[in-house]
């Protein structure tokens, strides 16, 4: 079943921090799927592979979430990386802590701290984002309908309309499910039923 929206972050970013000569560089970014997540962790590994650990954590949903210490003790990396997403409520996220050990041992819980404050800088780096459910909307008309059903759609709150021209016009967009019936009773009433209007796929946006 589809929810109807879900927090994640906006873009991909990195962000660094400097503990005790320590260097840990977050790299955090939304994904759609578990392939994507390991994908993006493998590309951060290959760009900091001379960092002695690359730790990571990544939550699509609620069963599927998945951390790694990385040679770190055991409960110190992964895991706090891993509370820090979930305590932000976000999903469909990855987060990857490169460090390069500057020579002073931080102990169990100044690792915990250290990957927390960093996976924390590297999410508002990134930035929150609120994704909504979609669906995928085709309108095709006359051009005689054109400007009153376009002002119509972008009143309905339609996104990322775009058109195209042939014998008629092809007006597609995204709705929210529950705006659609009323947008189509309106669009049929205005045009005297010279319009058809095809609802598609789902997606957020």
């Amino acid at each position: 079943m589809l929810i109807d929206k879900y927090k994640t972050l906006r873009n991909p970013a990195e962000a660094e921090i400097i503990i005790k000569k320590s260097r840990f560089i977050a790299v955090a970014s939304p994904v759609n799927n578990e392939e994507e997540a390991l994908h993006f962790i493998g590309q951060v590994e290959k760009k900091y592979s001379q960092a002695k650990h690359n730790v990571f954590a990544y939550v699509i949903n609620e069963q599927i979430q998945r951390f790694s210490d990385d040679g770190e003790p055991s409960g110190t990396a992964g895991r706090p990386v891993l509370d820090v997403i979930n305590r932000k409520g976000l999903v469909k996220v990855v987060i990857i802590v490169a460090r390069y050990f500057g020579g002073i041992l931080l102990g169990a819980g100044g690792l915990v701290r250290a990957y927390s404050e960093a996976a924390v800088k590297g999410i508002k780096a990134a930035g929150e984002a609120e994704r909504l459910l979609h669906q995928e909307l085709t309108i095709v008309l006359d051009y005689h309908w054109l400007g009153m059903v376009k002002r119509e759609t972008e009143n309905a709150g339609v996104q990322n309309i775009t058109m195209e021209f042939g014998e008629k016009v092809g007006l597609k967009g995204f709705l929210r499910p529950d705006a659609l019936e009323a947008l189509s009773k309106r669009l049929i009433n205005i045009t005297a039923g010279q319009v058809i209007i095809k609802a598609g796929d789902f997606t957020y946006i």
